[in-house]
């Protein structure tokens, strides 16, 4: 999937944005903090979420995108606000919420190749021309027609959009839906791992155990980031503090420094070098159409990774889309302008701007001058 244009507002949180144009598959969304750079973000998370059959109060959205298969589509619609003291509830949390309380849609509309296949209001629903009979108020018809051949095709789409942070809350002990033994006789190809529903260290895990070139190709580029690093590993985690039949499969990263004699387990290494780890596996591994969305590129980062990790999300892996926030100067200054999408607010409204539109300087380095002092006065 490739999003190629984007408009949303949230009439129940009062703020909207421009309509945002995608241009390439690297965009960076500059600004100050608190200027709407992560809301902007979860406005597309939430159009994951409305595919999956979720409602969202008072959300207006029109997204153009498109499939790798080449089709285009253009996805409209809107929920109606329900005045209410609401909580920000995990998706548990509201697929258990009483249909009462649940915003109902006003419109919706998905058309591809010039020809409207989905179109609703309060008082008709029609798929193709055919008048459809009365189905749920609150749900995507993108997900209640979701098996069509087409829909569906939208659908998966809109489910490759993803929100990843590896290291937020250091190891991240998720253990896979089978045995990692059964998942390693499962996929041994490099196109079975990576059009697999597996999480990205469960697939690096295979490409490890299955000593594919790949992974080859993802410890140099990692060594190329911490040359002081000589090799990378996952393997089955080794603790006394899990029963040995759950311990056994959840793989676990670890890497070999130079002159160190044991290896370093990721619960052990820096933040720094678990997130490069996960970010270049990602660029080489990702389902084919991800929507990778990062907030915060420089969290955990070091400033030594930024140049290479830049290089591969903008040309190792054309069929991915990464979407990053920061507020960084350095991370700035070392990803193009043209990957710029300047952001600004003014009351409830974000401003999103194309580093061209304020004329800044030909050179990197005049630029970079030049934003840091509009994003002075903005703060």
């Amino acid at each position: 999937m490739k999003i190629i244009s984007l408009r949303i507002k949230n009439n129940f949180l009062g703020w909207d944005f421009d309509e945002i144009k995608f241009s390439s598959n690297l965009t960076l969304l500059v600004g100050v903090s608190g200027v709407g750079k992560t809301q902007i973000l979860r406005a597309i998370i939430d159009l994951r979420s409305i595919a999956k059959g979720k409602a969202i109060n008072g959300f207006e959205w029109k997204v153009i995108f498109s499939t790798v298969n080449g089709t285009e589509f253009v996805w409209e619609g809107s929920f109606d606000t329900v005045e209410k003291n609401e909580l920000s509830l995990d998706d548990t949390e509201k697929e258990n919420q009483d249909e009462k309380e649940k915003s109902s849609l006003i419109s919706e509309k998905l058309s591809s190749k010039n020809e409207v296949l989905i179109e609703r209001n309060k008082e008709e629903i029609k798929f193709r021309d055919t008048l459809m009979p009365k189905l749920s108020s609150h749900q995507s018809m993108i997900y209640i027609l979701k098996e069509e051949s087409l829909i569906k095709e939208a659908f998966d789409a809109l489910n490759k959009i993803e929100y990843r942070d590896h290291t937020r809350n250091g190891m991240r002990l998720r253990i896979p839906n089978k045995p990692l033994h059964s998942l390693k006789s499962n996929y041994k190809t490099l196109e079975n791992i990576v059009n697999s529903d597996e999480d990205i260290r469960t697939k690096l895990y295979l490409t490890f155990e299955n000593k594919l070139d790949i992974f080859d190709k993802i410890r140099s580029r990692f060594i190329d980031v911490f040359p002081q690093v000589e090799n990378i590993k996952i393997e089955p985690l080794e603790t006394d503090d899990l029963p040995k039949k759950i311990a056994e499969d959840i793989p676990v990263i670890s890497i070999k420094e130079k002159a160190v004699p044991k290896w370093i387990r990721e619960d052990r290494m820096s933040s720094g070098m678990l997130r490069t780890i996960v970010h270049i596996s990602e660029i080489f591994l990702a389902n084919e159409g991800s929507v990778i969305l990062i907030d915060e590129f420089e969290n955990s980062l070091g400033i030594n990774c930024i140049d290479i990790l830049t290089d591969d999300l903008i040309h190792e892996n054309k069929t991915l889309q990464f979407i990053a926030t920061s507020h960084h100067p350095y991370i700035i200054n070392n990803i193009p302008y043209e990957y710029w999408k300047i952001v600004t607010r003014q009351g409830g409204h974000i401003r999103i701007c194309n580093a061209s539109d304020y004329n800044l300087g030909k050179s990197k380095q005049d630029a970079f001058i030049q934003l840091t002092k509009i994003l002075e006065k903005q703060s």
